[in-house]
């Protein structure tokens, strides 16, 4: 069989089987297992795939057709430019998670020195595009799940940031550095409510880790445990960026007035929904 004749295939099962963009799938699945990009795969969409080679694709087609997530198959997710490895241990970036860089990189000066925490950071996908983008800054991420901890520190040695960003365990409620020692934190952190579990994709709620993804109190305890945190370590002036729902900007934004922030602000992400709230430390 062909390149191009079992991409064909495989894109028709995985459409059958309801998966996402089916044919960028099999695309992806074909440049993991042979080694090409996707530019590749069409220069080479006349060459005769191999028994071997048939069976390793086969096999992840399976796992994809079942639901795993793309990412988990392929063992990496793009984010902000550039691959990151993730595992079952942590939340698999999303696009829209790119707008706490846009929004730190807008807000900041470029050219200054500055230390920054990322809290709650997972496969580090925040911290480490914060570091790759400003050579000049330098950080601390925190991650409680000791498994997602050694991913990060992997993607933080493969970005070459590893002298820029540490990357340990630790509870984003109990930050170890000093207090006013940071000019910005920035926090992605579990918050969907319990209740809203059923509105969940199947998909996440069977491969994605739940305590990446559930917090209490409707889905605010997090929140306002970052925000809190944020308090102590900023120095004035510093911002606090928090990632929430799409349904939660009102409440974030009465978190961070009652702890004393300024200058609060809900900002959409491209899919026009509330997205990132920040605040100024006066």
């Amino acid at each position: 069989m062909r390149l191009r004749e079992w991409e064909n295939q495989a894109s028709a099962r995985l459409q059958t089987a309801g998966a996402d963009s089916p044919r960028l799938c099999a695309q992806l699945l074909l440049g993991h297992v042979l080694q090409l990009d996707r530019l590749g795969c069409v220069l080479e969409a006349q060459r005769a795939l191999s028994p071997d080679e048939l069976a390793a694709l086969a096999a992840l087609e399976a796992r994809r057709a079942a639901g795993e997530p793309l990412a988990h198959i392929l063992g990496r997710r793009e984010f902000y430019g550039r691959d990151f490895r993730v595992s079952p241990a942590t939340l698999i970036p999303r696009p829209e998670t790119e707008l706490l860089v846009d929004c730190a990189l807008e807000l900041l000066p470029a050219a200054a020195p500055l230390f920054f925490a990322d809290l709650g950071t997972g496969s580090g996908c925040i911290g480490i595009s914060l570091a790759c983008e400003r050579p000049h800054w330098h950080g601390l991420a925190l991650e409680l799940d000791a498994a997602a901890v050694a991913v990060a520190q992997g993607n933080a040695h493969s970005l070459n940031v590893s002298q820029q960003l540490a990357c340990i365990r630790g509870d984003l409620a109990a930050v170890p550095l000093a207090a006013a020692s940071c000019g910005l934190v920035v926090s992605n952190p579990p918050y969907i409510a319990e209740a809203e579990r059923a509105q969940v994709m199947p998909e996440v709620l069977r491969y994605e880790p739940h305590t990446a993804l559930f917090a209490p109190q409707q889905g605010l305890a997090l929140l306002q445990a970052a925000t809190k945190e944020a308090w102590r370590l900023l120095r004035p002036g510093g911002v606090l960026l928090l990632e929430h729902g799409a349904a939660q900007g009102a409440a974030v934004q009465n978190i961070l007035h009652a702890q004393g922030f300024a200058g609060v602000d809900t900002r959409p992400d491209l899919a026009g929904l509330d997205r990132c709230t920040l605040g100024y430390k006066p």
